[in-house]
C-alpha cells in the first residue's frame, strides 16, 4: 500500500487504523461507485479492495452493494450503511484530534483557586491572556483562601491556586508570582495623597479603616506587622469585612485604609492607593499546584501566567503611575 491517508470532505484520517479500514474502503467505493475509481483514489489495487468489502459483508452477514449493475449501485443495506459510516469517520477525526489537542494543552479544563486580591489583580490579566492562546480549555475559578486552597490542591479538586505564600506542603509547588504589599488608600483631597510615599507615622493620627481579622486574617497580621517594624503602636481602627465597603469609606472621607496594592484594580473613584514607605510586611502572591500534575493544560496556564507576570506588572504601573516606587517584584520557584 503506497499511502496511508484517506480523505472525506471535512476530515483527514489515517489508513493505519486497522479499526476503521473497512468503513474507509467502503464509503470511497459507496463515493465512486466504482471500483477502479475508489483503488485510485486509495492507491491500492482493484482486487484487494473488492475482497476488503467483500469481507466486510460477509462480516455483517448482509450483501451492500449491487455489483450486477453498472455503475454499480448501493442496496438498501448498503446505503443505510453508507450514511452512519460516513458519521462515524467524521467522529472518529474529531475524537482523535481532540485527543491530539488535549495532549498539547490546547483542550481540557483546569480548576483554579484564587485570594480575592488575586480575582481583583492579575488573575483576570492572566485569564483573558490564556484565552488568546487557549480558547477551547476550559477555566473554572473559585474565591478561597490559602488555606482552603492547599487543602484543596492536595486532594486534586483544584489544579492551581493563586494564594499567599510561603506554603510548608511537601506536595506542592510554589512559585512566586509578584509582591503585593501593602499600601495607603487615601481620599482624593487628602493632604497626603499628592504624596508618592507615604510614611507609616504619618498614619498614627489618622482615622484607620481596616480589613476584619476574620476576613483577612494574614493581612490584618501584615498592618500590624507594618506597624511594628516602623517602632509604632496600631491605632485604633474602624473594621469592615467587605473590600468595597472600605474604599467607600474612604472615598467619603471616613479615614485611610491599608489594603493590598492590587485592590487598585477594582477602579473605586475618589480614592488613590500610595505606596508605603519600607521596611514593609513580605507579601508575595504565589502560583501553586501539585508536583505530580503533569497535565498539558495545566501547563500551559502556567507558562502563561509566567509570561503574563510582567506585562502585568507594567500595565499596572501605566494605568497607575504613583505605584512606580512600590514593591511588587517576583522571584523563583520554590518546591515545597
Amino acid at each position: 500500500m503506497s499511502s496511508t491517508v484517506f480523505r472525506v470532505p471535512g476530515y483527514l484520517v489515517n489508513m493505519s487504523d486497522p479499526e476503521l479500514r473497512l468503513l474507509r474502503y467502503f464509503v470511497t467505493v459507496a463515493e465512486e461507485r466504482h471500483f477502479g475509481r475508489a483503488a485510485e483514489r486509495l492507491h491500492i489495487a482493484q482486487p484487494p479492495l473488492s475482497q476488503q468489502i467483500r469481507k466486510l459483508e460477509y462480516q455483517l452477514g448482509v450483501e451492500l452493494i449491487d455489483r450486477s449493475r453498472r455503475p454499480i449501485e448501493l442496496t438498501d443495506a448498503g446505503e443505510a450503511l453508507f450514511a452512519e459510516a460516513r458519521l462515524a469517520l467524521v467522529h472518529s477525526e474529531r475524537a482523535f484530534a481532540a485527543a491530539r489537542r488535549a495532549a498539547t494543552g490546547h483542550l481540557g479544563h483546569v480548576r483554579i483557586g484564587a485570594l480575592q486580591a488575586a480575582v481583583n489583580g492579575m488573575l483576570s490579566f492572566v485569564m483573558r491572556e490564556h484565552r488568546r492562546e487557549y480558547p477551547d480549555v476550559k477555566l473554572d475559578v473559585a474565591e478561597l483562601d490559602t488555606r482552603e486552597q492547599t487543602t484543596q490542591l492536595v486532594e486534586h479538586k483544584l489544579d492551581i491556586g493563586f494564594l499567599r505564600g510561603p506554603i510548608d506542603e511537601p506536595a506542592l509547588t510554589v512559585e512566586t508570582l509578584i509582591e503585593d504589599s501593602l499600601a495607603a488608600v487615601v481620599p482624593d483631597e487628602h493632604p497626603l495623597g499628592n504624596r508618592d510615599l507615604i510614611d507609616p507615622a504619618s498614619l498614627v493620627h489618622e482615622p484607620l479603616i481596616l480589613w476584619t481579622r476574620a476576613a483577612g486574617a494574614t493581612m490584618f497580621a501584615d498592618v500590624v506587622e507594618l506597624f511594628r517594624s516602623h517602632n509604632l503602636q496600631l491605632p485604633v481602627a474602624e473594621e469592615s469585612a467587605r473590600v468595597q465597603t472600605i474604599l467607600a469609606l474612604v472615598a467619603a472621607g471616613t479615614g485611610i485604609a491599608l489594603l493590598p496594592t492590587s485592590f487598585v484594580n477594582l477602579g473605586r473613584h475618589g480614592v488613590r492607593f500610595i505606596p508605603l514607605q519600607e521596611p514593609l510586611p513580605y507579601r508575595p502572591l504565589s502560583l501553586a499546584w501539585r508536583t505530580g500534575n503533569q497535565s498539558p493544560s495545566l501547563t500551559g496556564f502556567i507558562t502563561v501566567t509566567r509570561k503574563t507576570t510582567a506585562d502585568y506588572r507594567r500595565d499596572l504601573i501605566r494605568r497607575h503611575p504613583q505605584l512606580r516606587t512600590a514593591r511588587t517584584g517576583t522571584t523563583e520557584t520554590a518546591h515545597s
